[in-house]
């Protein structure tokens, strides 16, 4: 296999770019790679330098304390050891394109548990027009990103897994464990909150794509071409994602920092383990 059509990846169509608040103007020409929140990093790899923890600006930006808070968990996320098999691996490598397909089932799974998530954040929606914006989202969960998923797995010019295989596989324990985290989360928390449970995901999504698409050997690969050139492209997404904290401070603020960060390193956790699941496929 060698030609792979692309696909908009429906991770980052979850983000809060698509649901929560509206697509925003992030520089000052109006393109949105110039001026981009100058004290929010292109990438999350490095530790960032956003400003005394102390100062109203980091305080508010949620998401980008978090990872810097964190950057034990987030780098070993990023660098996780399937990620770093992809980037050198060659497009022949069976074992490496086999876990890869398993992590995409497995990935298709986790979303369609979006769908109860979805609606459990919905259900807590303060106002209608909140509530609106939580529906589209449910709505584009089932119509849109979990069908996305299951093609990506499917199709012929894709990854063409049988549909009888996908839908008899088993969901792996970090799967259940990483659905049942997002529920609970959704279930308990209010609809600012339990929005966390999504951000390692999100975020990282994008930061490990930059890195493979700069730095693979082999850019034929079916991972390459149906994942990270997607994935890659969706700065646009993490950024609007870490606005949506930024302009919701007052539903998340009275929250303890020490309740949201085991809510973010949990989903960074959940991520580690979904990636490690590609490097334990089950022989067939």
């Amino acid at each position: 296999m060698s030609d792979y059509p692309t696909q908009a990846n429906h991770r980052l169509n979850e983000s809060a770019a698509t649901h929560d608040v509206p697509a925003q103007d992030l520089s000052h020409d109006g393109h949105v790679d110039v001026g981009l929140n100058d004290d929010i990093p292109k990438e999350h790899v490095l530790a960032l330098h956003i400003g005394s923890p102390h100062s109203p600006r980091i305080y508010r930006d949620l998401v980008n304390r978090l990872i810097r808070d964190n950057q034990d968990l987030w780098n070993q996320l990023l660098h996780n050891t399937f990620v770093e098999e992809m980037l050198v691996a060659p497009a022949d490598n069976k074992r490496v394109l086999e876990g890869f397909k398993w992590y995409m089932i497995q990935d298709f799974f986790y979303c369609v548990q979006l769908i109860a998530y979805n609606a459990d954040r919905a259900a807590k929606a303060p106002d209608p027009t909140t509530y609106e914006k939580l529906t589209k989202t449910l709505n584009n969960t089932l119509t849109q990103w979990a069908p996305n998923a299951l093609k990506t797995c499917t199709d012929a010019d894709k990854l063409n897994i049988p549909d009888a295989v996908v839908f008899a596989a088993k969901r792996e324990e970090a799967t259940e464990k990483y659905t049942k985290f997002i529920s609970d989360t959704a279930e308990d928390e209010n609809w600012v909150v339990s929005l966390l449970a999504q951000v390692p995901g999100i975020q990282s999504y994008y930061a490990i794509a930059r890195y493979l698409k700069e730095n693979s050997i082999d850019t034929n690969t079916a991972w390459y071409k149906l994942w990270t050139v997607e994935n890659a492209k969706h700065y646009k997404s993490t950024v609007e994602q870490i606005n949506f904290f930024k302009a919701n401070y007052e539903s998340w603020k009275d929250t303890p920092y020490e309740k949201l960060t085991k809510i973010f390193r949990t989903a960074c956790q959940c991520e580690i383990d979904l990636w490690a699941v590609a490097l334990n496929r089950p022989v067939e």
